[in-house]
């Protein structure tokens, strides 16, 4: 029993003497499949692949950001609203402008509500994640700063028209994301949105986050 141990102990040192020297000659052990043939050296030598495997606590993570407003801008615009009719009787009896005065926030971001295993990828300390589209989320009238500045009645209106102010309203609405949409709110929206997520995925220990 003692030669046996004896004889493994040596087979052992042998080994390890020769890739020592080996290595300190320039030799590639490798290059000739010593090493990887060798039952206890060859394992620790072999190459393993980097492992890909998608995260669920970075999944979690960004889609407990729901939908996520990354940039506010407020803009103002003057609507002008009117009756229309082609008929002079019409015009005479029902006649009215309306002149709005509209102050209003646009936010934009991205919803990541939606987000799933498929859209983020995890590779070493790496985490690669695709993201929705940037979208207006909400535009809203001010109301302590929207008013109606002026409106006009003709000779016989005796009936004024809540629904003329109603619509000039709405046309106010869409105007200020069309203003929005125009100074570029969407791509800040997305590159706001980029630097939210990146500080979100770093806290969590990876040290690179790329988007798609």
């Amino acid at each position: 029993m003692g030669k046996k141990g004896g004889g493994f102990a040596t087979t052992l040192v042998l080994a390890l003497v020769i890739v020592v020297l080996s290595v300190g000659l320039g030799v590639g052990i490798s290059r000739f499949d010593f090493a990887e043939r060798m039952p206890l050296i060859g394992p620790l030598l072999q190459e393993r692949p980097s492992q890909t495997t998608t995260s669920p606590v970075v999944v979690e993570g960004v889609r407990g950001l729901d939908r996520l407003a990354t940039v506010r801008v407020t803009e103002s615009i003057i609507v002008t609203r009117e009756s229309a009719s082609d008929n002079a009787l019409d015009r005479l009896f029902s006649g009215e402008k309306v002149l709005l005065v509209a102050s209003g926030n646009v936010e934009a971001g991205v919803d990541l509500s939606e987000i799933d295993e498929n859209d983020v990828q995890v590779r070493d300390d790496t985490v690669t994640i695709r993201l929705p589209e940037p979208e207006v989320l909400s535009a809203n009238l001010d109301e302590e700063k929207t008013r109606v500045y002026d409106r006009d009645y003709s000779l016989l209106n005796l009936r004024p028209n809540d629904d003329l102010v109603e619509e000039a309203r709405a046309t106010a609405e869409e105007r200020l994301e069309a203003a929005a949409r125009e100074n570029d709110i969407l791509d800040t929206a997305e590159t706001n949105a980029e630097e939210s997520i990146r500080t979100l995925v770093k806290a969590l220990g990876f040290k690179e986050v790329q988007f798609e």
